[in-house]
């Protein structure tokens, strides 16, 4: 069954073939011309998440069929996929990997080999038809009894009529640097099963600095994989990050382009002689990713590994000019500020409130913020000049705000964002509340009792090279939108271009 190319229309099918000599037969074959490619293995997951910020989806079927699933082969799925979904994929001569956890990973004893593959055993990528494996998450740091029982567990599966002809997928870190890991990885080469290799990259300040952690992170460990346990790459696929909205987001710095980060992962993966024969490429996760970024990730995928493109995708630089300052990180520095009470405008900080906001991995960077103090008489409020932009370019503005005393409550505050000199796409344009990670835990703050953050992104368009940006703390003219005295923290204020879909 053939799928469309939503952009060129020209009709298209993947599929799975093992190394060596096939033939195509025609039947019935009209005008046209006909393109053979080798690909990797490109996978999506998870089929079907929505995002948690949900004011930018749903990912559901509509979306993933104009932005994603003509660009993949492989989709997770983390639940039941619609049975009418499920046929239609496979018909297409693509494949489905089911999820499964990681038995007793957080637990002190290591489980027996039976309770691993029982578990993995009643697991829908075992026991139904139509799935090509599955796919476990996460191998990570554990002691080797653990180790043991995992390998004898996916010995056990290997040796499961069941699991003829399917795929052990294993995600992890750099096994090869543990004896019990490298002992892991063994047997799996010895069953061709696949690594998924986790590489989650925050940001750098320049792009120099970014281009050199990319190498470091991707390139040089590849080398050591391969002189641990040779054919590795074959049997690879690089998972990279592209989580780049909250409530975990390695969109850290918004004095720099995350897409543009992506698309410089990209580039390396396609163009560097070490990673030829690469097996797959995988993107982490959709749930945490921005809609932007999940539309540009797929479009990479058939720029670099569908067509066999070299040059960067995205032009624009990954040093964002638009804006000065735009973390607070340098107080006022490039802001005019004009205050309704003396100390009502302030420059603070609260150590962790970056990791609450859902920066990742782990960063002082964001913990310093601009504090409005609302007052009764009228707003605060601080602008700046957008610089260079260009008429008619569409660009995204992204800010973070909380309420500092009541860090606890779920409110829509009243933040207002005023751009003079664009025309706003309100259609794009939203302002919500999310709840911290749930992994993110600081003091009185956890899964149970989580902090509350807005999100705020309004989508414009420029009229010409600058735009003025005010940010206040009244809702609207004469209206204030919250108590005298709230004292709202705002940082985290990102000006990039925008793909519009």
């Amino acid at each position: 069954m053939w799928r469309a190319n939503p952009d060129t229309y020209a009709f298209e099918a993947m599929q799975y073939l093992g190394e060596g000599t096939h033939r195509l037969r025609f039947e019935r074959a009209g005008t046209g011309h006909l393109d053979v490619r080798a690909i990797p293995e490109l996978s999506y997951c998870y089929y079907l998440a929505n995002p948690h910020i949900a004011a930018q989806g749903p990912y559901d079927k509509k979306f993933l069929d104009r932005y994603v699933l003509p660009h993949v082969n492989t989709l997770v799925a983390s639940g039941t996929p619609p049975a009418e979904d499920f046929v239609a994929w496979r018909r297409e001569g693509r494949q489905w990997l089911a999820n499964a956890g990681l038995p007793g990973i957080s637990a002190a004893t290591a489980p027996s080999v039976d309770e691993v593959y029982a578990a993995w055993g009643g697991n829908a990528g075992v026991t139904q038809q139509g799935y090509s494996g599955l796919i476990v998450d996460e191998f990570i740091n554990a002691g080797a009894e653990h180790y043991r029982a995992w390998t004898g567990g996916m010995e056990r599966l290997y040796g499961d009529s069941r699991f003829a002809d399917r795929t052990f997928y294993a995600w992890c870190g750099e096994l090869f640097r543990m004896p019990q890991g490298l002992e892991f990885g063994r047997a799996l080469l010895g069953h061709k099963g696949r690594f998924v290799w986790e590489v989650y990259l925050g940001e750098d300040a320049t792009e120099q600095a970014a281009r050199r952690r990319i190498r470091r992170a991707l390139q040089f460990p590849l080398t050591e994989w391969e002189e641990a346990l040779p054919t590795t790459r074959e049997h690879m696929v690089v998972c990279l990050g592209y989580m780049s909205a909250p409530p975990e987001s390695l969109n850290v710095n918004p004095a720099v382009d995350y897409n543009v980060y992506m698309d410089m992962q990209m580039q390396l993966l396609a163009t560097e002689p070490a990673f030829w024969k690469l097996y797959g490429v995988m993107q982490y996760s959709a749930s945490y990713t921005d809609e932007e970024a999940v539309r540009w990730a797929y479009r990479m995928f058939r720029h670099y590994c569908i067509d066999g493109k070299r040059e960067r995708l995205i032009q624009s630089p990954y040093e964002l000019p638009y804006l000065r300052n735009p973390d607070f990180a340098k107080g006022t520095e490039g802001w005019r500020v004009e205050r309704a009470e003396p100390g009502s405008v302030s420059i603070q900080r609260m150590e962790g409130l970056s990791w609450l906001q859902g920066r990742y991995p782990k960063t002082s960077q964001g913990d310093q913020y601009l504090r409005f103090k609302r007052c009764a008489n009228g707003p605060n409020r601080v602008t700046q000049t957008i610089r260079g932009l260009t008429a008619g370019g569409v660009y995204s503005l992204k800010l973070l705000s909380a309420d500092m005393k009541q860090l606890d409550v779920k409110s829509v505050l009243g933040v207002r964002l005023q751009i003079d000199g664009a025309d706003v796409n309100k259609d794009l344009s939203f302002q919500y509340p999310y709840p911290s990670n749930y992994a993110h835990e600081l003091g009185p703050y956890n899964k149970d009792h989580p902090a509350w953050i807005n999100y705020h992104r309004v989508v414009f368009s420029a009229h010409g090279e600058t735009a003025e940006l005010s940010i206040s703390d009244w809702a609207a003219d004469g209206t204030p939108g919250g108590p005298e005295g709230q004292e709202i923290g705002v940082n985290f204020v990102e000006v990039q271009p925008y793909l519009l879909p």
